[in-house]
C-alpha cells in the first residue's frame, strides 16, 4: 500500500468519525423550548387591569415568558420569536389596522378572548357573532361531569363551522346551550369577556390543550395554619401539628413575630413565649415550614395584631405611601400642573412604600431566624398588597402564598389562580394559590367544611388544579373542626401534599440567606450583625440569661439556709451535749 492510499483511507476515517458525531449530536433529545408568549389587550384605562393580570395568572402556569402590549401599541417586533399570541378584548372597539395586518401573518396558536373578534377574519373566521345572552351553568365537554353553576353571566352567542370543536359549553336552563370555548386548528376562541372564577378554572384546564402540555394528572395540596403571633396557645398549636404528624401530612405556619396591643400598643415578640419558640422549632423538625405572614400584621395603632392590613392602608384603600396615623389626601394627575410634577410624586410614594416593605421583610427574616425559625414563603396580611409591593417582595422571596390582590384602587378586588403559576407581575416570584378558603369561627363545622369541598371540587376540575386552604389554631383541634377538615380532604381523589422544603425556594435579608430543597434548609446567617439591628436581641438574651442565674441565685440561697439551718441544729445539739456532760461532772 503507498503512501496516497494510506492518506486517501486516513482522510476517509476522519470523515466517517465527524459523520458519525454528527448523527450522534442529532440523536441526543432536543431542550424543550419555554413558551414565549404575548398578550394584546383592549382595556377601558388603557393599561393591565385586574382582568389582565387574572390572564397572566393563567398563562403562568405554562411560562413565565410573557409580555403585555395594548393594542394600541403593538409592533410587528413584538411577534419576534412569539410562539403562543393572545388576544383579550375586554372593551368593544375598532381594532387598529396595523393589529389585524400583524396578526394575518402570524401561523402560530392564538387564542383569542371576549369582544371584537369577529374583526380577526383571518384567524376567527370559523365564528359568527349572533348576540349577547345569559348563562348559569358551564360544562367541559370532553367530560360534562365537570360543570359548575354561576351566577348570572354574559356571554358572547357565536355560531361555529362544522369543523370547530366546542371545548367548554355554557347553558341556561336545561335546554338551552351556547359554545363557550371554541376551537378551530390551531385558533381558540373563549366567548366572554370575564375570566375571574370559575370561567377561569375551565379556560386553566383548556390551556393545557393550547399550550400542548400533558401536566400530571393529580392535585398539589396545602392546609396553612394562620395567624401564628406570640400570644398563640403553643399547646393548642402542638395538638394540631401531632395531628398532622400521625396522618403524616406536610404543612405551613403563616407565623406573625409580633402582636401589639391595640389599646396599650405593648408590643409581644416570639422571644416573650419561649414555649411558643419551642413548639414552632419543633414543628419545623416535624413537617412544618414556616411562612412569613407579614411582620406585625397591622399598619394603623387601632388594628389588633392578626387582623390588621400591614401592607395595604385599608381606611384609605390605597398603598402604604404615608405614616399610619397620618391625615391622607388623595391625588392623582389632574391635581399637578405638569407630568413631571405628577412623576415626581408618584417616585417619591412608591419609594415611600419600596422602603417600607424592605424594613417590614428585613425585619421579618431577621427576628424569626435569629430563633431558629426559617421562614421559606411569604404571604401578606389578608393577601393585601399593591402592584409595586409584588416587586419589592420578589427581592427577598422567590414564593408567595395564598391569594393575589389584583388592583391598585381597591384591595378587594383580587382573586385565585386554579394551579401553580409564575405570572410576570410576581417578577418571578412562584405563586402557592389558596382555593378553598378556611373554617370560619361563626361557622358550624359542618356547613363551613362542605363549602371548603364544594370549592375544591371545582378546582379538581382542572388536571392540576390546586386543593389549599387555611385553618386557625385558637380553634382548636379539640372541637372536631380540624380533624372533620383534614378527614375530608384526604378522601379527594389525587391529592399531592406541598412540602415547601422540598421546593426550590429562596429568602434573602440583610445578614440573612435561606435556600431550601429536597427536604433541606442551608442558612446562611451572621447573627451578630443581626444582634446589633435591634435592642429586642439584647432584652432577649438578658431574658434568657436571667432564668439560669435567677435559678442559680435561688440554688445558692436555698443552700445558703440549709446550711444555716443545718449548722444551727448541729451548735444546739453540741451545746446541750456540752451541758449534759456538765452536769454528769457537776453530779460527780
Amino acid at each position: 500500500m503507498n503512501r496516497q492510499n494510506v492518506i486517501i483511507i486516513f482522510i476517509c476515517i476522519v470523515l466517517l468519525y465527524m459523520n458519525f458525531q454528527q448523527l450522534h449530536v442529532k440523536a441526543e433529545p432536543a431542550k424543550e423550548s419555554v413558551p414565549k408568549v404575548l398578550v394584546v389587550f383592549s382595556s377601558k384605562s388603557g393599561q393591565v387591569d385586574e382582568n389582565g393580570r387574572m390572564l397572566d395568572m393563567l398563562i403562568g402556569h405554562f411560562t413565565s415568558d410573557i409580555t403585555f402590549r395594548h393594542v394600541s401599541e403593538v409592533q410587528p417586533k413584538d411577534l419576534d420569536d412569539t410562539t403562543h399570541l393572545f388576544y383579550y378584548g375586554q372593551i368593544k372597539e375598532k381594532l387598529p389596522d396595523e393589529f389585524i395586518q400583524i396578526t394575518d401573518v402570524y401561523d402560530g396558536p392564538f387564542m383569542a378572548l371576549g369582544y371584537n373578534v369577529s374583526q380577526l377574519k383571518r384567524s376567527f373566521s370559523f365564528i359568527e357573532l349572533l348576540g349577547e345572552e345569559q348563562y348559569t351553568k358551564i360544562t367541559l365537554t370532553e367530560d360534562e361531569t365537570k360543570n359548575t353553576s354561576v351566577i348570572p353571566r354574559l356571554l358572547l352567542h357565536v355560531d361555529v363551522t362544522a369543523d370547530s370543536d366546542v371545548l367548554i359549553k355554557a347553558s341556561h336552563g336545561s335546554n338551552i346551550e351556547y359554545p363557550l370555548m371554541i376551537r378551530n386548528k390551531d385558533n381558540y376562541y373563549f366567548a366572554a369577556d370575564t375570566i375571574k372564577p370559575p370561567n377561569s378554572i375551565f379556560i386553566g384546564e383548556v390551556l393545557h390543550a393550547f399550550f400542548d402540555v400533558e401536566h400530571v394528572h393529580e392535585h398539589p395540596a396545602y392546609i396553612r395554619l394562620e395567624d401564628v403571633h406570640p400570644l398563640v396557645d403553643p399547646n393548642a398549636l402542638m395538638e394540631i401539628a401531632k395531628e398532622l404528624i400521625k396522618r403524616d401530612i406536610p404543612y405551613m405556619i403563616a407565623v406573625v413575630p409580633v402582636y401589639t396591643n391595640p389599646k396599650t400598643e405593648e408590643e409581644h415578640h416570639l422571644s416573650d413565649s419561649p414555649q411558643l419558640l419551642k413548639t414552632l422549632k419543633y414543628m419545623q423538625d416535624n413537617g412544618g415550614s414556616i411562612v412569613l405572614h407579614g411582620y406585625t400584621h397591622q399598619f394603623h395603632s387601632n388594628e389588633a395584631g392578626s387582623e390588621g392590613y400591614e401592607f395595604w392602608d385599608a381606611e384609605n384603600n390605597m398603598p402604604i405611601y404615608h405614616e399610619p396615623n397620618e391625615e391622607v389626601t388623595k391625588v392623582t394627575r389632574d391635581d399637578f400642573e405638569t407630568e413631571k410634577d405628577y412623576e415626581n410624586h408618584r417616585k417619591e410614594q412608591l419609594t415611600y412604600e419600596n422602603n417600607y416593605i424592605k424594613q417590614k421583610l428585613t425585619r421579618g427574616i431577621q427576628e424569626l431566624a435569629y430563633y431558629g425559625i426559617y421562614p421559606l414563603a411569604f404571604e401578606a396580611p389578608h393577601y393585601t398588597m399593591s402592584q409595586n409591593g409584588y416587586a419589592e417582595t420578589a427581592k427577598y422571596f422567590s414564593t408567595y402564598v395564598g391569594q393575589i390582590q389584583l388592583s391598585d384602587e381597591d384591595w378587594e378586588i383580587m382573586s385565585t389562580a386554579p394551579y401553580i403559576t409564575t405570572p410576570s407581575f410576581l417578577n418571578g416570584m412562584v405563586l402557592l394559590p389558596e382555593t378553598i378558603g378556611f373554617v370560619p369561627q361563626d361557622y358550624t363545622s359542618t356547613k363551613a367544611i362542605e363549602l371548603m369541598m364544594d370549592k375544591a371540587d371545582e378546582y379538581s376540575i382542572v388536571r392540576d388544579g390546586i386543593v389549599a386552604g387555611f385553618y386557625h389554631p385558637f380553634l382548636e383541634v379539640e372541637e372536631d373542626r380540624f380533624v372533620e377538615l383534614m378527614d375530608e380532604m384526604e378522601k379527594i381523589e389525587g391529592l399531592n401534599w406541598i412540602d415547601l422544603k422540598q421546593m426550590n425556594n429562596n429568602v434573602h435579608a440583610d445578614h440573612v440567606n435561606l435556600q431550601s430543597k429536597n427536604g433541606t434548609i442551608q442558612v446562611d446567617m451572621n447573627k451578630v450583625k443581626i444582634f446589633f439591628t435591634s435592642f429586642d436581641y439584647v432584652v432577649y438574651h438578658i431574658k434568657k440569661l436571667s432564668v439560669p442565674v435567677t435559678w442559680g441565685l435561688f440554688g445558692a440561697g436555698t443552700f445558703a439556709v440549709i446550711l444555716f439551718i443545718s449548722y444551727t441544729f448541729i451548735s444546739k445539739r453540741r451545746y446541750h451535749k456540752y451541758i449534759k456532760y456538765k452536769r454528769r461532772d457537776f453530779i460527780g
